[in-house]
């Protein structure tokens, strides 16, 4: 159990560290600034000794106040020679981290527990050493990603991090450095390419009969009667050209039989009601098993090409995607009916980033 006088202890410490933290972070912020692209140079690039290095240069204070005390010309030598290999070792640790480019994009998305890796490119001019990377934030567990010789020319590496909880994740820094050569020094950037992940709900499998898609009537605007490109047997709706996997039983035979090529006939099925997945119809009274039986619904409907819109706050606004607020902690979005990927990567983005 912590006494007060412990707490009384820990409380300066934590303010100065907190202190020298954010100072050190608006630093960095100017020193080296969020982009997508970063060249590494004398502004970006920090040397210091490692372990071993300090170990080696108190090695060779050592031989030298023993050369000094002694008299000896052979000892005072050494240790000079010693100290001359340990600046030439830093400016050649310095020339082999230099002058490399990186290259990231910034956003990736994908479902909770899913791993996400963001591919950085690393473009030089010759050959360099031991190029290693990793998140700067430890709480993120991310491994340590080796170039153990990068080769004139471009590659990838690729860093990568796993989240559980949904929403916008903003990543930080990413942490490269490299101990080439000998160990002595290590050579390190801190660099910011904005990373962050958007983290869709876990898809958690509906059935049908626990939910039945809602339906919206519009009499009064003829853009309520929505025809949907649906596989279905309504109506005939044009012919294609055969792609090997379909049903013979698609096959135009007339077409076929007058050596007119081989073509499949597509259908379309109309509806005149408008399909919402609403939050407020999910058999659940806990919000994140609502939100997760939506993503499975979003995935299924999007799968078999079905129009449909999301419907996260209580009215329907009929006219374009808006984003209702009714209070400060609580972000409510419609999206109205479409189909395709690029609306499934909306509806799952406001479902990542509903409140």
């Amino acid at each position: 159990m912590v006494t007060k006088a412990a707490k009384a202890k820990f409380l300066p410490r934590q303010l100065i560290s907190g202190f020298f933290k954010s100072n050190f972070e608006r630093w960095l912020a100017r020193r080296i600034p969020k982009r997508q692209e970063h060249q590494l140079n004398r502004r970006n690039i920090m040397i210091y000794p490692s372990r071993f290095g300090m170990a080696y240069l108190g090695f060779v204070i050592l031989v030298f106040l023993l050369g000094t005390n002694y008299q000896n010309n052979i000892i005072l030598l050494l240790s000079y020679l010693l100290a001359s290999l340990f600046i030439s070792v830093m400016l050649h640790s310095f020339y082999n981290f230099s002058q490399i480019r990186f290259f990231s994009l910034a956003k990736q998305q994908g479902y909770a527990d899913d791993t996400l890796s963001f591919a950085i490119k690393i473009t030089a001019e010759k050959i360099h050493y031991d190029i290693n990377a990793h998140f700067t934030d430890r709480t993120l567990n991310s491994n340590i990603e080796t170039v153990e010789q990068c080769q004139r020319g471009s590659q990838e590496f690729s860093l990568r991090v796993k989240s559980s909880q949904r929403g916008k994740h903003f990543l930080g820094r990413v942490t490269i450095f490299s101990e080439y050569s000998l160990g002595l020094f290590k050579s390190k950037t801190v660099l910011d390419f904005g990373h962050y992940v958007i983290i869709f709900p876990k898809p958690r499998r509906l059935t049908l009969a626990q939910y039945q898609c809602s339906a919206q009537e519009d009499s009064a605007s003829i853009e309520s009667y929505h025809t949907a490109n649906l596989v279905g047997t309504d109506d005939f709706c044009e012919l294609k050209s055969f792609v090997r996997g379909e049903s013979r039983a698609r096959t135009a035979w007339k077409q076929l039989a007058k050596g007119q090529g081989h073509f499949s006939k597509h259908y379309q099925s109309s509806q005149n009601q408008l399909q919402w997945l609403k939050l407020s119809d999910m058999p659940s009274d806990e919000l994140e098993t609502k939100l997760a039986y939506l993503s499975f619904l979003i995935g299924e409907f999007t799968t078999s090409n079905q129009t449909f819109g999301l419907q996260l706050s209580a009215n329907i606004d009929n006219s374009t995607n808006t984003t209702n607020t009714t209070n400060t902690t609580n972000t409510l979005l419609n999206i109205q009916p479409s189909s395709g990927i690029n609306h499934q990567q909306a509806c799952l983005t406001a479902l990542a980033l509903y409140q």
